[in-house]
């Protein structure tokens, strides 16, 4: 059954019904804008897509990404030597994947960078993304910044993990239209974090957002681990990390096969949705 979500952004609401009148989920990949080059970011953009990934998740540079773990913050590092700072380098970068990859994009960023220099509204005024994930800022701030994008078409993303009570997974959930499920709390690529328990929080989850997506992220780093979420109940998957460290060695084949094989862990799911 497909259901009638009530999202801002047209191009996530097609690119889940896409899936679902092809009985999949959605793989959403994570990669950091201008890594490990300008050139070199858009090829490994627009690859990726082609080789499966539903919706791009573009990082935003920046020189301190608290929350991100070393092989995310040496990504970062990267791009702003290759100069993909906040500027015409990165714009034009953008510019070029929305032109070119036929993919729903979201903004992933720090609030010094994306909020408060005013990024997001230059991407947004140039119709560049489709969500904003903003894991530094507060509830309250993401809930003030959705009703400023709402009748722009952007979604932005709330995060719940499993260590929150029932009251506030409640209040997150209320008004939300995208949740992103953490599997564990802390920085994002824990090579020692365990991955468990997905379907429980899914299931704690969805009484309370009846017609929103919710993706499930952080360690999954193989495609086993992609299918778990996906059985769990989830609408779609978040991989980051585990494609960022092949961003790093330039294994681009290895990155492309990987997505692949993560996108056939969603073919054919038996998501509760």
């Amino acid at each position: 059954m497909i259901r009638t979500l009530k999202l801002h952004s047209p191009f996530n609401v097609e690119a889940y019904r896409t899936a679902k009148e092809r009985e999949e989920a959605l793989l959403l990949g994570y990669l950091v804008a201008g890594d490990p080059a300008i050139e070199e970011s858009y090829e490994m953009i627009q690859a990726s897509a082609l080789a499966g990934m539903d919706i791009i998740e573009l990082g935003v540079p920046s020189p301190d990404p608290f929350i991100d773990g070393e092989v995310i913050k040496r990504a970062h590092k990267r791009a702003l030597d290759a100069g993909a700072a906040a500027s015409e380098g990165l714009m034009d970068l953008w510019r070029r994947v929305r032109r070119d990859v036929s993919r729903p994009i979201w903004a992933m960023g720090y609030r010094n960078e994306l909020v408060e220099e005013g990024l997001y509204r230059r991407l947004i005024e140039e119709k560049l993304i489709d969500a904003l994930v903003l894991p530094d800022c507060s509830l309250e701030e993401q809930i003030r910044i959705q009703e400023e994008v709402a009748a722009a078409g952007v979604d932005v993303i709330r995060f719940i993990n499993s260590g929150m009570d029932e009251a506030t997974i409640r209040e997150v959930c209320d008004g939300a239209t995208i949740i992103y499920a953490q599997s564990y709390s802390g920085t994002t690529g824990d090579p020692m974090a365990s991955v468990q328990g997905l379907a429980a929080l899914c299931d704690r989850i969805r009484p309370h957002l009846t017609r929103g997506l919710v993706v499930a992220g952080f360690g999954l780093r193989s495609p086993e681990l992609v299918g778990q979420a996906i059985r769990g109940g989830f609408d779609g998957a978040v991989v980051g990390s585990v494609l960022v460290s092949r961003s790093e060695n330039r294994e681009k084949d290895y990155l492309y096969r990987l997505v692949a094989e993560m996108k056939l862990e969603t073919l054919g799911s038996s998501t509760r949705g």
